[in-house]
């Protein structure tokens, strides 16, 4: 006994398949904004319907052929009439669905940013439904699970595809969909690689070596096992390009200035500007945490305040927070992005931090040195007043003492001859004295550089051409500028063997370069005075060069902050 009508119900559930691909794929023709693609769509909107009920009709009038256990059609079309009937309903539904695809296609490149991520979620949802329906199909070819086969595919179109469209007409950056369609198309075209070559390698060993051959089959497992991974690799690189583009161009951009950064043709200080590069951003701030625990800095190490305007993104290691990145407000996509690109850039964010406190010390060094050098100046003016002012002055007054008891005693006193004898070296001692404070600080200094040197000239044995300034610098960039005169004087004479001297003192921005150079043999002299110059003129934070010319001559060149 069977239920009224069931050959007809049986026969409808057989030939109204096609029509649950209609609303798939007039949602292909319409989504995201409800409109066709263009005018000329029409014909292929009309066509959805069409091609469906073309497809269900081939199959009601040939129903009876290979399939016994349905009834016989009324209108039963001739046998070889039939398969030319169902092969071009079919292709004309083909069509529709290729027509369909296009559209997506051309709506995705003629779109915005906006468009674009909300198609491919729609995209995403269509793979999943064509790989559950190839899925199905070859499970029912080998007649696993019957008609029970295509749940799955049911399944995908009923739920998959709504909650996609869903998510993208709602909250369309809700998750990185560019990131998993990208890897999801690799993923897929990989195995389908990997699966013709291990099926092109089973064939090829089974012709050479027999259908039985055991070592053939490892061999071709092992190879493709060998490719698989570059060959992913290589593929993803290619989907990224094409389905997520922006995402893959700003992991090399970055990736390629951290190699910079890594072979020294780049300075790590360059992060923010490729960050911005990258990020699509101009107002990008990337903030660092201070070394010292002071708060933010900039890469310059100066202090700053995260702006209300703007979202941070915070940096962070496995131990401690490093800093933020600064971003207009904007989309969870944006916020991911910066993200990222912060994770790729982590190597140069992190040496940038380190050589803050790096520059931060080394200028507290520098600072440290400066005050010392600057008390060891005063000291040895105060030492110099007191030499001048209290020791000599005594022994001056003490010869004077004693010279005069030598006048009160007779010509043949022989204590005369002794009195004579105690003035002598103690004349001898004041002028010992005497040298000893010009020493410590050059006495021609009080009436400036200048006249220092002019002195200093007038006393040396060669003709000295001078170019001096007049400079406002510190007592110490003075004190240092003149023993770096005087030294490299002293060398010029015991051993350039020149005929005359030169020397230039002038001001460059805020530093003040002194030049002496001779026309002598040329070399570079060896010995303590050098090397304690360069240790005077580096304590000020400045450097000392030694060069010589290519037909003899030296320059000794030193050039002194005149802040310091």
């Amino acid at each position: 006994m069977s239920w009224p009508a069931a050959d007809f119900v049986d026969a409808l559930s057989v030939v109204g398949w096609p029509w649950q691909l209609t609303g798939f794929l007039a949602l292909l023709l319409l989504f995201p904004d409800g409109l066709l693609a263009g005018r000329r769509w029409v014909v292929i909107a009309v066509g959805v319907p069409v091609s469906a009920l073309s497809v269900g009709v081939a199959m009601t009038v040939t129903m009876d052929y290979g399939e016994p256990r349905y009834f016989t059609a009324p209108l039963l079309v001739p046998e070889p009439i039939a398969m030319p009937l169902m092969i071009g309903a079919l292709t004309f539904l083909l069509a529709v669905v290729v027509a369909c695809s296009i559209s997506v296609v051309l709506r995705y490149r003629r779109g915005d940013e906006r468009t674009k991520q909300q198609l491919r979620w729609l995209i995403l949802a269509t793979g999943a439904v064509v790989a559950l329906m190839v899925a199905s199909w070859i499970v029912n070819s080998f007649g696993l699970i019957g008609e029970a086969a295509y749940s799955a595919f049911l399944l995908g179109i009923l739920v998959l595809v709504p909650a996609a469209v869903a998510i993208a007409v709602l909250r369309y950056d809700l998750f990185e969909i560019d990131r998993i369609l990208s890897d999801s198309v690799a993923w897929v075209l990989t195995t389908l690689i990997a699966a013709a070559l291990l099926a092109a390698g089973v064939v090829l060993t089974g012709y050479l070596a027999g259908r039985d051959s055991v070592i053939g089959l490892t061999g071709s497992v092992f190879l493709v096992a060998i490719l698989v991974l570059p060959l992913y690799r290589r593929i993803h690189g290619a989907v990224g390009r094409l389905l997520d583009r922006y995402r893959t161009v700003l992991v090399a951009q970055i990736e390629r200035f951290v190699e910079q950064v890594r072979d020294g043709s780049a300075e790590p200080e360059e992060v923010e500007q490729v960050l911005r590069s990258a990020v699509r951003d101009p107002e990008l701030t990337l903030l660092l945490t201070d070394p010292a625990g002071t708060g933010l800095v900039d890469l310059t190490g100066t202090g700053q305040v995260a702006g209300n305007d703007r979202v941070g993104v915070p940096l962070r290691t496995a131990s401690a927070d490093i800093g933020v990145i600064l971003v207009r407000p904007g989309s969870m996509r944006r916020l991911r992005r910066a993200k990222l690109a912060a994770s790729t850039a982590r190597l140069p964010i992190e040496v940038s931090r380190l050589r803050i406190g790096l520059r931060r010390a080394l200028t507290e060094v520098d600072e440290s040195r400066r005050r010392l050098v600057s008390a060891t100046i005063d000291e040895r003016r105060r030492l110099e007043r007191d030499l001048h002012d209290g020791a000599q002055q005594q022994l001056v007054a003490i010869g004077m003492q004693l010279r005069a008891a030598q006048y009160r005693l007779r010509p043949d006193d022989p204590v005369s001859d002794d009195l004579e004898l105690a003035v002598e070296r103690l004349e001898a001692t004041v002028g010992e004295l005497r040298r000893l404070a010009h020493g410590v600080r050059p006495a021609s200094l009080d009436d400036g550089l200048p006249a220092a040197l002019a002195r200093l000239g007038a006393e040396c044995p060669l003709p000295v051409d001078f170019v001096v300034e007049e400079t406002a610098s510190s007592e110490v960039v003075t004190v240092t500028a003149y023993f770096v005169v005087a030294e490299a004087m002293a060398n010029v004479l015991k051993h350039a063997r020149a005929s005359r001297i030169g020397i230039t003192v002038e001001r460059q921005g805020d530093r003040l370069h002194v030049a002496v150079i001779d026309d002598g043999i040329g070399g570079v002299p060896v010995g303590a005075g050098l090397t304690a110059l360069r240790d005077r003129v580096g304590s000020v934070g400045g450097r000392l060069s030694v060069t010589c010319g290519p037909t003899g001559g030296t320059t000794v060149e030193a050039v002194l902050p005149c802040a310091s």
